[in-house]
């Protein structure tokens, strides 16, 4: 009987360790601020990642109105480009389309990061109005409608250049229809 009995009380002590551990960090996550390691940061408004996309004219989910839709975006083209048996032709358009979009999308996206860094030293600064709080996130909101605009009609401007057997072969490739 003692054997059960102190296998148990050990069973039940760690049991109880447990128990009390797991409540404490679901207590601590509970308020811990997920923002708080972006204080310091360059752009406190947004992510690392974020920042990486803005910078460097990625997509970010911008056209997936388009990708899903059967508007295959020029970056997956040239991925594809072997699998679609895309020309050189269609390859040299696509190319052209997507230096465009980037060069367009990088551009944006530093002009967004600018007004992010301003929307933020406003409140840094103690001194949000309503009024300047209103304009920035009005004109960030312009901006990023822009950057998607200039995802979505690089997606439209790309399948201009593709048959109707490449982009269904396409949508199969990605997933889309079977």
């Amino acid at each position: 009987m003692t054997t059960k009995t102190t296998t148990f009380g050990l069973f039940g002590c760690i049991s109880l360790f447990a128990l009390t551990a797991t409540w404490a960090l679901a207590q601590h996550d509970h308020t811990m601020s997920p923002y708080a390691h972006t204080q310091s940061a360059e752009f406190a408004t947004l992510t690392p990642d974020e920042v990486r996309e803005l910078r460097n004219g990625e997509g970010m989910g911008l056209a997936r109105a388009a990708e899903l839709n059967s508007f295959p975006g020029p970056r997956h083209l040239l991925d594809l480009k072997a699998d679609l048996a895309l020309t050189r032709e269609q390859i040299a358009r696509i190319e052209a389309i997507h230096a465009k979009m980037k060069t367009r999308a990088i551009a944006k996206g530093e002009a967004i990061l600018q007004a992010e860094q301003h929307l933020g030293n406003l409140f840094a600064a103690g001194r949000p109005t309503a009024a300047a709080t209103t304009r920035m996130t009005e004109h960030l909101g312009i901006m990023r409608g822009q950057l998607q605009a200039i995802h979505l009609l690089a997606h439209i401007e790309s399948t201009r250049e593709l048959t109707a057997e490449q982009i269904e072969r396409y949508d199969r490739l990605r997933g889309y229809r079977h």
